[in-house]
């Protein structure tokens, strides 16, 4: 029997938890009443700000440095992603796989700028997937031109781009890769996937981490910017394990890494939930209750 509550429509983890309508969300509020005493704990360290934004789509570059730290962390990394809105495209297809092949063989050779073209072009591509191809995106004028090829895909970055990947990556090497550890489980999806698309960052043993790449809050001090933890990042990860309703990764921790900061902030599951909730949480519970809000039938039904 399909338990699904009302004629609400899943689309992605993302646009549930942004909307305050949506069961899901509605669901995660009741339970987790106290998300400010994390969010003001997270803003008490009031870290410095040690990359720079630009003149680049933040979006973009956030999902560019995404895709850079995937290839960071295996060189064989197939962003099949990236190859999501093209399915039925052969010769879109064999152009995207080609910069695939050379994110992987420039991070195995060390060739950084490469690898930075080929994860702004994958980026660019995953939006097509995630929100279509808007009239703004420089893959319209490709396609438009009888351009969409490997070598214009990997000329799409600008210098402003290239120069944030490059201090991003930079600063990950001392700030995020030393810190986490094998196995890597690379854009995992979950079982509520299948009912509502949501795919995280990393699972690196049993640390789920999500990587974000804002500027932070204006503030009027030293650096400019605040790190803040907004209640949708949040959500987000309790999201990801509720919607892992096998348990498949193990997950014993979350965590954020503020890239432009440098920041690592990792937190014990049990006891965010607990925080969160203000009580113990039975997480096989919960889990199941998640999975019938997004409209999976109920154990024994």
């Amino acid at each position: 029997m399909n338990t699904n509550v009302g004629p609400y429509r899943y689309t992605s983890l993302t646009a549930a938890i942004s909307d305050r309508t949506s069961p899901l969300r509605q669901l995660l509020t009741e339970e987790f009443p106290n998300t400010r005493l994390i969010q003001a704990e997270y803003r008490a360290a009031r870290p410095t700000l040690r990359v720079e934004g630009g003149s680049s789509n933040p979006g973009t570059l956030g999902g560019a440095f995404d895709y850079a730290t995937r290839f960071r962390l295996d060189h064989s990394y197939s962003a099949d992603l990236a190859r999501l809105a093209f399915l039925g495209d052969e010769d879109g297809l064999a152009n995207i796989d080609a910069v695939i092949v050379a994110a992987q063989v420039a991070q195995s050779i060390g060739d950084r700028s490469t690898v930075f073209r080929a994860s702004w072009a994958l980026s660019l591509l995953t939006e097509v997937y995630r929100i279509g191809l808007a009239g703004g995106s420089p893959l319209a004028a490709l396609r438009k031109d009888a351009t969409f090829d490997a070598m214009h895909l990997l000329e799409l970055a600008s210098e402003d781009a290239l120069r944030q990947l490059d201090s991003l990556v930079t600063l990950a090497e001392t700030a995020l890769i030393p810190n986490i550890a094998g196995p890597f489980r690379i854009g995992p999806i979950f079982d509520g996937s299948t009912l509502c698309a949501a795919d995280a960052d990393i699972i690196a043993g049993d640390l789920l981490l999500d990587l974000k790449t804002r500027l932070g809050d204006k503030v009027k001090r030293e650096g400019g910017r605040s790190d803040t933890l907004r209640i949708q990042d949040l959500l987000q990860l309790v999201g990801y394990v509720l919607f892992d309703r096998s348990n498949t990764y193990g997950v014993g921790r979350v965590g954020i890494y503020s890239a432009r900061f440098g920041r690592m902030v990792v937190w014990g599951l049990d006891e965010l939930l607990e925080k969160l909730a203000g009580k113990p949480i039975n997480l096989s519970e919960l889990r199941e209750r998640v999975w019938v809000v997004l409209g999976g039938d109920s154990d024994g039904e």
